[in-house]
């Protein structure tokens, strides 16, 4: 898909809504339960989500398999306020590099198949 086609990809409303406080607690469900969203392979792995143990949540580019966080939320409550208000549309790097637009970000189908989900209403 070209970046034409990822922008008018991108229009559709389902990418411009917000993902919403249930699918924003089972994302954070997921992560407190060890798991990691991310790939893990060589070089950029785009963009991912984690926790350490003193249950911070974190949001960034992951590099090799290891996330360099860009955000660092202190609890629950602060990454859920903030990702419900999310969607793939804002998570899309948009106005990042060509390379960064759109490759490999965080999108609804990707947190819906992290939690299990096949489909939440919005």
């Amino acid at each position: 898909m070209n970046n034409e086609e990822y922008r008018a990809y991108l229009e559709l409303p389902e990418n411009t809504t917000a993902f919403g406080d249930r699918i924003a607690n089972l994302v954070a469900d997921q992560l407190q339960s060890g798991k990691t969203l991310g790939y893990s392979h060589r070089d950029y792995c785009g963009m991912g989500m984690q926790t350490d143990e003193h249950q911070r949540f974190f949001y960034g580019e992951i590099y090799d398999g290891y996330l360099e966080a860009s955000k660092v939320f202190e609890n629950r409550e602060q990454f859920v306020s903030w990702l419900s208000e999310q969607s793939t549309v804002s998570l899309a790097r948009l106005d990042d590099e060509d390379f960064f637009a759109g490759n490999q970000v965080i999108s609804r189908n990707r947190l819906l198949e992290f939690i299990g989900e096949k489909e939440i209403p919005f």
